[in-house]
């Protein structure tokens, strides 16, 4: 792993886990100086966190930890679940035993770095979960819609499965959903994709409610 990529995910964790709160201001120098690093890959890294949506610039006062409100919980997330239920639907009729298999291919993978608590990877493999379902609604619009939101809320997703215990929970989401989905039972597998959603802007509004 590069230096750049070290300074990174370790300034992305301490965003996300909160030890960064939103609002705080960051600089090269003292980044530089906590990471014991020079400012070359401190500054690589703010650009790769900004483009996460993680930092922002504000007049007069540079970068800083992006602020989140309610507002932007509830709408963005509101929108996520009336489109992941859709495409679930969508994708219902399309989906055969290699489908499914796949999908608990990826909830194995989900598992194995939970059991490291590599929170990042698992995140990786919930969104392929996510995204395999989505192409299998072989709805080009609908793919390229909800495509276009998942940058705004990728740090709303991030935080939810590092809430406590909610990693583990999302796995078992995500199995009950592939057993609905084996079970042919459409209206179920829609509720339970409902309800991951559901538990993620809960989760959030926790967060930055509390």
């Amino acid at each position: 792993m590069s230096l750049i990529q070290q300074v990174y995910k370790e300034l992305r964790r301490q965003i996300l886990e909160g030890e960064l709160p939103p609002g705080t201001r960051l600089t090269e120098t003292k980044l530089a100086e906590a990471f014991n690093t020079s400012r070359t890959p401190v500054r690589e890294a703010l650009a790769l966190v900004r483009n996460e949506g993680l930092v922002c610039q504000k007049p007069g006062a540079g970068l800083v930890v992006s602020d989140v409100s309610i507002k932007d919980i509830e709408e963005l997330m509101g929108i996520r679940k009336v489109l992941e239920e859709y495409a679930l639907d969508q994708a219902f009729d399309n989906m055969t035993e290699a489908d499914l298999l796949q999908l608990e291919v990826f909830i194995s993978q989900s598992k194995y770095h939970l059991e490291r608590n590599d929170i990042d990877a698992v995140f990786e493999h919930n969104t392929k979960f996510h995204d395999y379902i989505l192409e299998k609604s072989c709805n080009k619009r609908l793919q390229a819609i909800l495509g276009s939101l998942m940058d705004p809320i990728l740090r709303f997703r991030i935080m939810t499965l590092h809430y406590p215990g909610n990693a583990q929970d999302a796995i078992d989401r995500h199995q009950r959903l592939v057993d609905a989905l084996r079970n042919r039972d459409r209206e179920l597998a829609k509720q339970i994709m409902a309800e991951d959603v559901t538990v993620g802007k809960e989760i959030l509004l926790k967060l930055f409610d509390g």
